[in-house]
């Protein structure tokens, strides 16, 4: 397969924006498919990369952040021990340009746990800590903006770690769980205000070294599955419950095996541990575990890859039990697993090796990028690095005669999406759809991918249109981006269409900082209320929120918006609003230039801090909000409101602020106006 180029001025053109382009050049080509495409898929040809892809995750631009280690771990040079620059490229599938994206944080990134946020930005908890050629953990953490391209750092982990776990909360907030050199606390809670809240209950085993496999699941908690034989629910609430279950099959360990969540509270587990065969599937509400046929192929450090159409590839690895490379035992024919079956179908070869630090990812047509491996003592040793990648083709996009299949056509649609929404979308083909559903972006590394998770949804079809409901629950899809894929009678998917689903799950007294995009309508629902609410956002002048009890809002000018407040040089917005008892309210905060804000909200009468969902009791305070918050994240000047202008006041049916003085404020000049020009007459004692 080939790519698409670029005209020839467009890498001068990201130059003159301090980027570093490069065109990826053939290395290898690839082998002729010796079963039919329809059936055993086609592999593209080989291409450099200019880094190892140990870690790769899909932007919701569609774009592909991977990185490796800094120069001295990939031993590029061997003098430069004290480099915490990690090596990322950002990587276009269209266009096939690479861009050097390297982080300036002082932080390895190499083996951290990384995930993507409900904004699509990502976070990264901890990384590789020592200098001087060692390991070690590391307290960083990260997030990485793919609207503007920046990292910035946020407050550290309580606890450092390097190969620990992230995983998507249903209410927005990530989990990160392990890491070697014995964290302590186990877990910690990324929260809104880009803190991290320590989970300090006890855990009922000696957790492995290796990254923890965790997912939301339908029922509410998280569930942690492996490589440990032990099922364990984990309540992230407070100070957070580990309640062990039953054990998840007769092997001890997996370590190294794969995963993905292929339906709703269903896992597909495999190989693993000395290149085992064995697959079973984990049903998270009964903590039931299933055989299901076995691999064709042991597989340890393979990857496994939910496709378009719904089922599962699995790639790479070795079946011999190495436990990083082996020269001898590489399994080069990747197999895909049918749900409905539960059987493996053999496909043709791949053209590389993929085994220790490799990763695969669905991408937004549908094909798989496989890339990655090396970088370990043995991979030196034995001289394996592959700084390459290539695309499969699954069957799905072929005709019997090897031909592309004909693929159904979706139309425009809206973008961000409310949970329980009905969204009409027009598709073009000559075929029924038979299904629909959404794929979770993934993030992989290590032979495990978090992010990664279907999610069907109902429709119906009249003609060319689709009727779509999208998921009600935020357990069974955590907020953040999704591929939507429609499938046709013969199993062939459209490309995908990007949306975001849901908001964060905000609790009474829970700060947000966080950076709104020009344009871009970041909104947030609340708890169930108990009575008045008091929303305040501070930020640069002129970014405005908006309350709605209804639904999200999207434009400034829709119907059910309670109240609309503005930010000024002199205060923050405030809006106050009266809903009936149990409403959830939508807070949407909208500007026209990239700013920072922080927002909180308090039911006047809860007043009880949760920790997104749970009952901790406040340690201080409420946070007060500046008027203008410390960033974020770095972004570009912002100039300020010119002189006389004034900000819009608030509307509905109570509100106070609105970027205008506040009630107290005017008392306080009320006061000074009747108090001088007494103290004025009155002589000194």
């Amino acid at each position: 397969m080939t790519f698409k180029k670029l005209p020839s001025l467009a890498p001068l053109a990201l130059c003159v924006f301090g980027l570093t382009p490069s065109h990826a050049d053939v290395v290898r080509t690839a082998p002729e498919p010796l079963i039919n495409p329809a059936v055993g898929g086609k592999w593209g040809d080989v291409y450099d990369w200019p880094l190892v892809a140990i870690h790769a995750a899909l932007l919701p631009n569609g774009k592909v952040l991977a990185w490796d280690a800094t120069p001295d771990d990939a031993d590029d040079d061997p003098h430069t021990t004290d480099n915490y620059t990690t090596r990322v490229t950002l990587w276009d599938p269209v266009t096939d340009i690479h861009v050097e994206t390297n982080n300036d944080t002082d932080t390895d990134l190499f083996c951290a746990g990384s995930a993507h946020l409900w904004d699509g930005r990502i976070v990264f908890a901890g990384g590789d800590g020592a200098r001087a050629g060692a390991n070690g953990p590391l307290a960083n953490s990260n997030i990485y903006n793919p609207v503007s391209n920046t990292w910035h750092r946020t407050e550290n982990m309580n606890a450092p770690r390097w190969y620990s776990s992230v995983a998507a909360l249903s209410n927005g907030e990530m989990l990160t769980l392990g890491g070697r050199y014995e964290p302590s606390p186990l877990g910690e809670v990324f929260q809104f205000d880009q803190t991290w809240r320590a989970l300090v209950s006890t855990y009922p085993i000696d957790l492995t070294i290796d990254y923890q496999w965790l997912q939301q699941t339908p029922e509410g908690s998280v569930i942690s599955f492996g490589p440990s034989n032990l099922l364990l629910d984990i309540d992230t609430k407070g100070l957070g419950v580990f309640t062990p279950q039953t054990a998840r099959d007769d092997i001890e360990e997996r370590d190294y095996g794969s995963y993905a969540m292929y339906d709703v509270g269903k896992i597909l587990v495999a190989g693993g541990a000395v290149g085992l065969t064995s697959s079973v599937i984990i049903d998270t509400a009964t903590h039931q575990t299933t055989d299901t046929a076995p691999l064709n192929h042991g597989r340890r450090q393979g990857n496994l890859t939910i496709l378009a159409d719904g089922t599962v590839l699995a790639t790479g690895g070795n079946d011999d039990g190495s436990q990083y490379y082996s020269p001898t035992a590489k399994v080069l024919t990747p197999e895909i697993w049918d749900p409905q079956t539960g059987l493996w179908t053999e496909q043709n070869i791949m053209p590389t090796d993929r085994q220790y630090h490799s990763i695969a990812l669905l991408l937004p047509d549908g094909q798989v990028l496989s890339a990655g491996g090396g970088i370990c003592g043995d991979c030196y040793r034995l001289g394996y690095e592959e700084r390459s990648g290539e695309l499969f083709a699954p069957p799905y996009l072929f005709n019997e005669d090897g031909s592309f299949a004909q693929r159904p056509q979706l139309g425009s649609l809206e973008t961000d999406i409310n949970y329980a929404e009905r969204v009409v979308v027009n598709v073009i083909h000559d075929k029924p759809i038979e299904k629909a559903h959404l794929i979770k972006l993934g993030s992989v590394t290590h032979a495990q991918n978090q992010d990664q998770r279907l999610v069907p949804v109902a429709f119906t079809q009249t003609s060319s249109t689709l009727d779509i409901i999208m998921p009600a629950s935020r357990n069974v899809a955590p907020p953040g981006h999704y591929m939507l894929f429609v499938v046709d009678s013969d199993g062939v998917p459209s490309e995908s269409a990007m949306v975001k689903l849901g908001q964060p799950l905000l609790a009474s007294d829970q700060l947000v900082k966080s950076t709104n995009e020009a344009g871009v309508w970041d909104t947030y629902v609340t708890s169930p209320a108990n009575g008045r609410l008091r929303i305040e956002l501070s930020g640069v002048s002129s970014t405005a929120l908006y309350v709605s009890a209804q639904t999200p809002v999207r434009s400034a000018n829709q119907t059910g918006i309670l109240c609309t407040a503005q930010v000024s040089r002199l205060a923050a917005a405030v809006c106050e609003v009266d809903v009936p008892l149990g409403t959830q309210v939508h807070l949407s905060v909208n500007g026209t230039t990239r700013s920072n804000y922080t927002l909180v909200y308090n039911d006047s009468n809860t007043g009880v801090f949760t920790g997104g969902t749970g009952v901790e009791p406040p340690t201080s305070n409420p946070p007060q909000t500046p008027t203008v918050p410390a960033s974020p994240e770095p972004i570009e000047p912002i100039t300020a409101s010119p002189p006389g202008t004034t900000p819009a006041l608030g509307t509905g049916p109570v509100r106070t602020g609105g970027g205008s003085v506040t009630h107290l404020f005017l008392a306080v000049l009320l006061f000074l106006a009747l108090i001088v020009p007494i103290l004025r007459h009155t002589r000194p004692v």
